[in-house]
């Protein structure tokens, strides 16, 4: 009886039907098949196995495997356990900065009192007194090397002192009518420009002025500086002759000296000019225009 129910079924399966397509105008066959429930079994069984294994593929071989819950590549899942390490260092490096900061910023505003920077008559540096407020991780011997390169190289340069000197209402005479060939290079502690000139010329005060000192040296010839107003003072250097001395008054754009071809230099003569302003180098070029 079970097995003439179950062949019952089998034969309902494989029981064909037919589906056709008519041209409603014309009556014409167009397409027609015959399939039965069995053949549609096989085809879905078909297209799902084909599925599944080029999903299988695509998670297996492309970055599609890391949207999986859990990574299928351990490479990947120990890769990205060692950036949460690494961000956390960070983030804990980065907190020991801002308390060390805040150490320095409290002994700077007087919060710690003064006599904790002395002991036994020694002065005691502001670094170490922080140190001992907040202990920090040690520096690595990278982080010590680029420190003392960057000390080395900064040593002389007087240019990253204080900010930018103002100029309102300061009209520059140009020192020298000539071609600059050598620019403002602090770091090469180049602190003016070389102004170089075809013939006899008189150097120029830039501006109004006191004669603060002139003289004579064996690097740069006849040398003359004059004090100004707004802490600017003006260095004139390779002159062959000096018409001031010190203490004179002299106006802006009046004749302090002369510059002229010298029996100890080859080449063109040239002045050399510096401008400073409170202790600092200034570019010239950014205040006169030559």
């Amino acid at each position: 009886m079970k097995k003439t129910k179950i062949r019952v079924h089998i034969d309902r399966l494989r029981k064909k039907f037919q589906l056709s397509i008519f041209n409603e105008s014309t009556l014409e066959n167009v397409f027609s098949l015959r399939v039965s429930l069995m053949d549609g079994i096989f085809l879905a069984a078909s297209v799902f196995i084909v599925l599944f294994f080029l999903s299988l593929f695509l998670l297996s071989h492309t970055p599609l495997k890391s949207l999986l819950p859990e990574d299928i590549d351990p490479k990947l899942r120990k890769q990205l356990v060692n950036e949460a390490s690494r961000v956390d260092s960070l983030t804990d490096a980065m907190d020991k900065q801002m308390q060390y900061m805040g150490v320095l910023k409290d002994i700077i505003s007087g919060d710690i009192p003064a006599d904790t920077l002395k002991k036994v008559g020694k002065e005691i540096p502001m670094d170490t007194l922080a140190n001992r407020h907040l202990e920090l991780m040690k520096e690595t011997n990278k982080e010590k090397k680029f420190r003392e390169n960057y000390e080395e190289s900064e040593k002389y340069n007087l240019s990253i002192l204080g900010e930018q000197p103002k100029a309102e209402g300061l009209l520059f005479y140009p020192p020298i009518k000539g071609k600059i060939v050598n620019n403002f290079n602090p770091k090469l502690r180049n602190y003016g420009v070389n102004i170089q000139i075809d013939d006899r010329q008189p150097a120029l005060s830039v501006l109004d002025g006191t004669v603060l000192f002139t003289g004579y040296t064996t690097d740069y010839d006849y040398v003359i500086e004059v004090q100004h107003n707004n802490d600017y003072i003006s260095v004139y250097k390779y002159m062959s002759e000096l018409l001031k001395k010190q203490g004179d008054k002299v106006k802006a754009g009046e004749a302090i000296g002369i510059v002229g071809k010298s029996p100890a230099r080859a080449g063109f003569p040239h002045l050399y000019f510096e401008l400073w302003n409170k202790g600092v180098a200034i570019n010239p070029q950014d205040y006169i225009v030559f």
